[in-house]
């Protein structure tokens, strides 16, 4: 009598690596997505960071920084508080900040002035702990 070998996986070899293959593609679906959260945190407070020097420059012209709600695209550095109109030599605007990343800045206005050091202005994001950019640590975080 001839024994005839299979050669195979069984079903339950077969189960077995697709359930392992399904928890490792969870476990890099749940690092992916925390990290692309951290990515658009870092871009928003990248891009909130850029106005920073700005607001510097402007204090040492004797501009004005926003007093009213931030409008991406609106003059960084003002003739007057409300930014009508950019200060001379000035051409820096707020940046877009929701562009992939969804942030947006608060609608509430900036507090303090450039003149006493004490300006900051916050970006929100439903779900995430608001960014504030302060000119006085010359940081955002």
């Amino acid at each position: 009598m001839q024994l005839i070998n299979k050669k195979g996986f069984t079903l339950v070899e077969l189960m077995i690596t697709v359930a392992i293959i399904g928890i490792l593609a969870s476990i890099v679906l749940v690092s992916t997505s925390t990290s692309v959260e951290k990515s658009k945190r870092a871009s928003a407070i990248a891009s909130a960071s850029s106005v920073l020097p700005e607001l510097v420059a402007c204090q040492d012209d004797v501009g004005f920084a926003k007093s009213t709600a931030i409008v991406a695209g609106d003059p960084v550095c003002c003739t007057n508080g409300s930014c009508g109109t950019a200060f001379s030599g000035h051409t820096v605007t707020w940046p877009n900040v929701n562009t992939k990343a969804g942030w947006s800045y608060s609608s509430s206005a900036p507090t303090g002035t450039l003149a006493a050091g004490t300006y900051s202005y916050t970006l929100t994001k439903s779900g995430q702990t608001s960014i504030v950019c302060n000119y006085a640590t010359n940081d955002c975080n």
